[in-house]
């Protein structure tokens, strides 16, 4: 389906009856990398996966782009569905997103909150590497084009994914491949200045961060200690024979470990809880 923001048309996905969960794709995705979500979700939960302005079918637009907007234009389509709570779900720069989502997103909306293989902020000499890269696409008129040639080695993925599951890899490249590369660059721009560091205290909602052990772009052991640090309510869990896409690596892990996360630390499990120590008032 389509939503309209103002002169930009945005691409949603919207499956499924009961609980929410949102799901926000990293840089340059699409609503494709969480098909297994979708898929495997639909049944039990209401899946709202949005894709970002400039990505997949959604339009770019004139506005200048920030993890900030992104953010306003998923509450946007929240609020167009009707949806005024739910799981939220981000990987990589979808959990940039997710975290302004929770900053932003009026009280109660956000049940709880899932960061995977992501941080809190880019230090300076990724961000240099990140914006690099952007020009390079942007001059280039396109991202490398791999064609379907599968590597042995990839900062991105494990090696058993590249070994074992090479369709996985070659999917995620054929829709990278197909990006704008000035909504590329451009938001890119937008992860390369995203810093909340100073606001995280303020998301107090149960939180997870997941991240794949092999992820050699966002390592887990220097992602993960400010928001472990800055995060009120936080727990971690790392998935191995899994990189940057543990949602994809690793589906039945990952799944599983968002179900038992909603299950234990939901607003319906927590309300369960209190009314079970509540005592009863003395007759």
């Amino acid at each position: 389906m389509r939503h309209r923001i103002g002169d930009v048309l945005l691409n949603v996905i919207d499956e499924g009856e009961g609980d929410t969960i949102l799901f926000l794709h990293g840089l340059g995705g699409s609503w494709r990398d969480w098909t297994p979500q979708v898929d495997d979700f639909r049944d039990t939960h209401r899946v709202v996966v949005v894709e970002h302005r400039g990505h997949g079918r959604s339009h770019l637009g004139d506005e200048p782009l920030s993890t900030a907007r992104f953010a306003a234009d998923a509450l946007d389509v929240c609020r167009g569905l009707g949806v005024d709570r739910a799981h939220v779900v981000g990987l990589s720069m979808g959990g940039l997103i997710a975290q302004q989502v929770a900053l932003t997103a009026p009280p109660g909306f956000v049940d709880t909150l899932t960061l995977c293989d992501t941080g809190a902020y880019m230090p300076e000499r990724m961000g240099a590497v990140l914006l690099a890269m952007a020009e390079g696409v942007r001059a280039a008129g396109g991202m490398p084009v791999t064609r379907g040639v599968v590597p042995a080695d990839d900062p991105a993925w494990a090696r058993a994914t590249l070994a074992d599951h090479p369709e996985t890899y070659r999917d995620s490249q054929r829709e990278a491949q197909g990006n704008d590369p000035e909504a590329w660059a451009r938001a890119a721009r937008a992860v390369a200045e995203h810093d909340t560091r100073a606001d995280l205290g303020r998301i107090t909602v149960p939180t997870l961060l997941v991240y794949g052990e092999e992820d050699r772009l966002i390592r887990p052991d220097k992602a993960s200690p400010p928001l472990l640090a800055g995060l009120p309510d936080v727990e971690m869990l790392i998935v191995p024979d899994a990189g940057h896409l543990v949602n994809l690596e690793q589906v039945t892990v990952f799944d599983a470990a968002l179900r038992r996360f909603f299950a234990e630390r939901g607003r319906d499990s927590m309300e369960r809880t209190e009314a079970v120590v509540t005592p009863a008032p003395a007759s």
